[in-house]
């Protein structure tokens, strides 16, 4: 196993969460992410990732309280050499993974879905912003929940932040937050003519078994 080096973190107890310590260490998978600082506050916990090399970032949260909305916000320096121009952030419960998932996901997670509690708190109204980036495209429905920030130029040595909710109802801790620079989150929709085709195929048989009955 790869030992990772340079890692602080700090600030793992809210003040109005004693009962929970909120922790964020670097996670399976990392590559990216060469220091992390965390601090928290009542129920916002700030990041801060000095991403060094190219690759993904991976870190791993446990100790939230369960249905709580959390706001997360990631103060980010690119320190890569290489500019951004997106940026996807995906959460990965434990798991023993699921068909055809992505293979850059970690050996021992799996794709978040609709059903598992964990979510970009979602339906919470909770911000989800970028100082660099001004679009956003989000999926909490179709069996991976992302959030892909884009529309901008990270450059290096520049400093910026995200900021969006977080939520675990229960079960999913520790869980990863996976972040891919320069990545767009690959869905493989249904589609569009294969319920079409279905349909069709269903009336077909409906209209020939009327002519055998007739």
């Amino acid at each position: 196993m790869k030992m990772i080096k340079g890692v602080v973190v700090a600030g793992l107890m809210a003040a109005s969460s004693a009962a929970f310590a909120q922790t964020a260490i670097l996670g399976a998978g990392n590559v990216g992410i060469t220091t992390l600082q965390v601090s928290v506050s009542g129920n916002t916990i700030t990041l801060f990732e000095t991403w060094g090399s190219s690759g993904p970032g991976s870190i791993q949260f446990s100790g939230l309280a369960n249905g709580v909305n959390y706001t997360i916000v990631k103060n980010i320096t690119n320190l890569t050499g290489s500019g951004w121009t997106s940026f996807a952030n995906e959460l990965l419960p434990q798991g023993n993974g699921v068909p055809g998932q992505p293979a850059f996901i970690p050996p021992g997670f799996q794709p978040s879905n609709d059903n598992d509690g964990l979510s970009f708190a979602q339906g919470s109204g909770l911000p989800r912003t970028s100082t660099i980036f001004g679009s956003l495209a989000v999926d909490e429905l179709a069996g991976r929940d992302y959030l892909d920030f884009s529309g901008g130029v990270w450059g290096t040595g520049v400093n910026g932040e995200m900021t969006f909710g977080l939520r675990d109802n229960g079960g999913n801790q520790p869980f990863l937050l996976f972040q891919r620079p320069n990545e767009f989150t690959s869905v493989v929709p249904v589609p569009a003519a294969l319920p079409l085709l279905l349909s069709g195929l269903g009336i077909f048989g409906f209209l020939a078994r009327r002519r055998n009955n007739a």
